[in-house]
């Protein structure tokens, strides 16, 4: 365990920039509600929040691992499982803390009394979404663990893809084949994150507790599936262990 919290250290202090400059784009989000003409600078803090994302990610799983810091950190004394759980732990975890301070500012620009908040307020009412009631439900435990559990399955999978795509022959790693791979990826992913639509239609009510605990159950399946997919794929063709 000293070992994986090492490692976790050492992931968190790689991206520690990126997890930075997402949590102030979130932030931004106050400012913004101050004046309607500031709120045209909420599309931009998005984007270059889901930017720093991506940055994230790619630090975590290619550059570290086929990029130019991959012999330094593959140089380190620990085992394959260790080092996969933690860069996943580590994307999971400064995205659920990007997540949770984006809705805290919403929740918080809302409540301010300014035109932009009222202008906010009355986008949701168009698109009949009662915030309060979404809001309570959000933080009922079994729902944010649900939402806790999809972060750190979708950060497992997309460990997964990239693994996987860097598996494959040189021949078969064109950027054709890179573009189709990660659309592909992202439709599957898509798919699995959609559960709890699923058993809508199957009946279910949002109100139902079981759905979230089906959700919670499915994500930490897969997480572990892709998991060890990863490992397999790291040892095989790379030796580690």
């Amino acid at each position: 365990m000293n070992r994986l919290d090492k490692c976790i250290k050492l992931n968190f202090g790689m991206v520690e920039n990126e997890i930075g400059i997402m949590c102030v784009m979130a932030m931004g989000i106050i400012l913004c509600g101050l004046g309607l003409t500031l709120l045209i600078l909420v599309p931009v803090l998005a984007v270059v929040q889901v930017v720093f994302v991506v940055k994230m990610y790619k630090k975590l799983y290619y550059t570290s691992l086929y990029g130019e810091t991959a012999v330094l950190y593959q140089s380190i004394p620990v085992s394959v499982e260790e080092m996969a759980v933690s860069r996943i732990f580590t994307a999971g975890t400064a995205l659920l803390m990007a997540n949770v301070v984006t809705v805290l500012c919403l929740v918080i620009m809302m409540n301010m009394g300014t035109l932009a908040g009222s202008i906010f307020n009355l986008m949701l009412d168009i698109a009949d979404i009662d915030w309060g009631d979404f809001s309570l439900e959000s933080l009922l435990p079994l729902t944010f663990l649900a939402f806790v559990s999809s972060i750190y399955r979708q950060s497992a999978y997309i460990l997964a893809v990239v693994v996987i795509y860097n598996s494959l022959p040189e021949v078969r790693r064109k950027e054709g084949a890179k573009l189709i791979t990660f659309l592909i990826a992202g439709v599957i992913h898509v798919a699995l994150g959609s559960m709890d639509n699923l058993l809508e239609l199957l009946g279910a009510e949002q109100a139902d507790l079981w759905v979230p605990a089906v959700c919670i159950l499915f994500d930490i399946v897969l997480t572990v599936v892709f998991y060890r997919i990863t490992v397999k794929l790291l040892k095989e063709k790379y030796a580690l262990n």
